[in-house]
């Protein structure tokens, strides 16, 4: 392997969501900044990131008005936003409680 002979101004390590998160945040908050991702496989999202569950959840099995519930409602329509805008599909498919 060899030397990386460019200097960054952040180097993220890690290329699952909460890396590249963190790493899109910062260059789109900071344009100027020089962001480098470290990832030691030869794809990102190989790990936890890759084998999720995928499902945005909801928040239903958290005690209503919680700060849990709270911060599923709003990741889920963080989540929604975010693929509205870069045009990745879901599907919004529901669930029955009873």
């Amino acid at each position: 392997m060899g030397t990386i002979d460019k200097q960054y101004d952040v180097v993220v390590v890690g290329g699952g969501i909460i890396g590249l998160a963190t790493s899109m945040k910062l260059t789109q908050d900071f344009p100027n900044l020089k962001v480098a991702v470290l990832e030691k496989e030869k794809e990102v999202a190989q790990h936890q990131t890759g084998h999720n569950s995928g499902v945005i959840h909801a928040g239903i099995y958290y005690a209503p008005g919680s700060q849990k519930a709270n911060f599923c409602s709003t990741g889920g329509k963080l989540l929604r936003d975010f693929c509205d805008e870069y045009g990745i599909a879901y599907d919004m498919c529901g669930k029955l409680i009873v």
